[in-house]
């Protein structure tokens, strides 16, 4: 591939565009920092919060069964309300929050590697 200048603009969109951020990121030949910067943190905070969200469900609250509760019919028993008893994590907000930490951080690192690049160019 031919050295060639990258418009910025472009590569931003790119970078916002999942499977074409890494397009965007070989293009100036820094694919593999934005995949340790980026791409790895990203896959482990969402394996933190799918472990916290099941380990919250599943361990946590597992809508506490008894004996005398086993044996009946599921749509005889009577559901007590949830609320009080464990609180939440905002799981919704924290996804979006590190969502858009993520995309900002692709941002910066495409603008930034985008000028180096155009300048060696020159």
């Amino acid at each position: 591939m031919p050295k060639t200048r990258v418009s910025i603009k472009w590569q931003i969109l790119f970078s916002l565009i999942s499977p074409l951020n890494i397009w965007a990121f070989y293009r100036i030949k820094k694919l593999r920092r934005y995949v340790l910067y980026v791409l790895v943190p990203s896959l482990a905070v969402s394996g933190i919060m799918f472990t916290a969200a099941y380990y919250e469900a599943m361990v946590l609250d597992p809508l506490e069964q008894d004996a005398s509760t086993e044996q009946t019919l599921s749509y005889m028993t009577p559901i007590e309300p949830q609320v009080g008893k464990l609180d939440a994590m905002p799981y919704p907000l924290i996804s979006i929050a590190t969502s858009v930490a993520f995309s900002s951080l692709s941002a910066y690192l495409v603008i930034k590697w985008s000028r180096e690049w155009n300048e060696t160019i020159k």
